[in-house]
């Protein structure tokens, strides 16, 4: 215990050191810029307003409210560009949204100390702690804007900061040794491509919305009804059996459209993932065959069909694929939310 505080104790140390040493001076004794400065605007912030890119679940957007912590925030507004689907959370409880179809899933416990949220207030202090020495950060000032550039052991990051309030208003991560490391974290930023700040965020943002439909599972909020398969003059298990029959040639031909339009899991995947299935594709080590091995069957609102996988490596997987059924204004879809292996997709 003794050792980790004196670890602590000496990265203190080395930041404040890295703070106090990092300026830009003009022909003035006074310095024109210091780092310190940003972080010490941060703490002031009351609201912030983030555009930008996950590592792992690409582009985003955010609204915080804040209250003297900006590494802890009251409100979160969390959710990704060009999706319906969104995270709220607030001191009573969190909730996901979908905003088409007006599903929530609601819980009532706070979670705003939790990994998912992003910590905004950290960004710009962790970066400059991992460059370690004053002499990895360069910084560049003109009339209207600061350059911090800080180089990383293993990541170079590059910071737009308004002159007048110090404050950043655009993160870059320039270059990453390891950029599947970061894919591994909850929710790793990339880039910051706009950042507002202390506007007033929309009317009842933070709010459930009252004409919401509430449901039992969070992954009864992903599903919509421009995806899944149109089940309608279908028995149930016609209908199973077809999601996965479509789904197993799609996974044959490694193809990202209707793997993301039938099985909620595979909308999960970054672009680098679908890059790096199309380089075994063409290497010859994917899915070679995927064939259904028994009949589909009922437990409790769920259907599964038990399938096997095999690759042109001789790697074989058996599993049962989990199907949920959904009603959309009067019409019948189906999706595969999991498996019964693995559970459900989160």
């Amino acid at each position: 215990m003794q050792g980790r505080k004196t670890q602590l104790a000496a990265a203190a140390v080395a930041l404040a050191a890295v703070v106090l040493a990092v300026s830009v001076f003009h022909n003035s004794a006074q310095p024109a810029y210091a780092v310190g400065q940003t972080i010490d605007a941060i703490k002031q912030i009351r609201t912030v307003y983030m555009k930008g890119e996950f590592y792992k679940q690409g582009p985003f957007e955010c609204w915080m409210r804040f209250d003297g912590n900006p590494d802890r925030p009251t409100h979160v507004w969390l959710g990704r560009t060009g999706e319906n689907l969104c995270k709220i959370c607030a001191p009573d409880g969190v909730f996901g949204l979908n905003q088409r179809t007006r599903r929530i899933h609601y819980a009532p416990r706070d979670e705003r100390g939790k990994s998912w949220i992003p910590k905004f207030g950290s960004v710009f202090r962790d970066a400059v702690r991992q460059a370690r020495t004053s002499e990895a950060i360069q910084i560049t000032e003109n009339e209207d804007a600061i350059t911090v550039r800080i180089d990383a052991p293993q990541r170079q990051q590059e910071f737009l900061v308004d002159s007048k309030t110090k404050l950043p208003i655009r993160f870059t991560t320039l270059h990453d040794d390891n950029p599947m490391e970061m894919m591994r974290k909850t929710l790793a930023v990339k880039h910051l491509v706009e950042i507002r700040y202390n506007e007033q965020p929309p009317a009842s943002l933070f709010d459930k919305p009252a004409d919401a439909v509430v449901v039992e599972n969070e992954i009864d909020c992903m599903v919509d009804p421009d995806s899944g398969l149109s089940a309608d003059g279908m028995t149930r298990e016609v209908a199973c059996r077809e999601i996965v029959q479509r789904t197993g040639q799609a996974l044959i031909d490694l193809d990202q459209a209707t793997l993301c339009k039938f099985d909620l899991f595979y909308r999960l995947y970054p672009p680098q993932i679908w890059e790096q299935l199309q380089k075994m594709k063409a290497a010859g080590q994917w899915v070679s065959e995927f064939a259904i091995t028994g009949p589909p069957y009922q437990e409790g609102d769920l259907w599964y069909v038990p399938v096997a996988v095999r690759s042109k490596t001789g790697q074989s997987e058996t599993q049962n694929a989990m199907i949920k059924f959904y009603q959309f204004e009067g019409k019948t879809h189906c999706f595969i939310i999991g498996s019964k292996e693995k559970g459900v997709v989160d």
